[in-house]
């Protein structure tokens, strides 16, 4: 029953295999996986510009135009809605110009058929 361990005693003991040393890995710095980009000194000027150019759609002019449901509407450049809307243009424009003078921009006034009037 026990005939495997009487083979192995017999067997005479054999020096282990020496293994060779590990080699000493050097130490690898780490991989950025998405490092940052270093922008030429000319690229990093357009930026600012531009920065300024939305800083100026930000405080761009208010428009007193015709509101397609009718009356008149105050509305930022570029916005969607308008900020308020009012049954006549007088209406309007006192409130454009209180609220032009408080964001320190100007107003453009609009022409019932959509051409610009004046610009304050």
């Amino acid at each position: 029953m026990f005939e495997f361990l009487k083979k192995l005693k017999k067997k005479p003991e054999e020096a282990p295999e020496e293994k060779p040393a590990k080699e000493e890995k050097k130490a690898e710095k780490p991989v950025e996986v998405n490092p940052p980009k270093e922008e030429p000194k000319e690229a990093k000027d357009e930026k600012k510009e531009e920065e300024i150019d939305d800083d100026d759609e930000r405080n761009g002019p208010y428009f007193v135009s015709p509101h397609p449901d009718g009356g008149w509407q105050v509305k930022r450049t570029k916005a969607k809605r308008a900020l308020k809307r009012f049954d006549t243009k007088a209406e309007a424009e006192e409130y454009a110009k209180t609220v032009a003078k408080n964001q320190d921009t100007h107003i453009i006034r609009q022409k019932k058929d959509g051409k610009i009037q004046k610009k304050h």
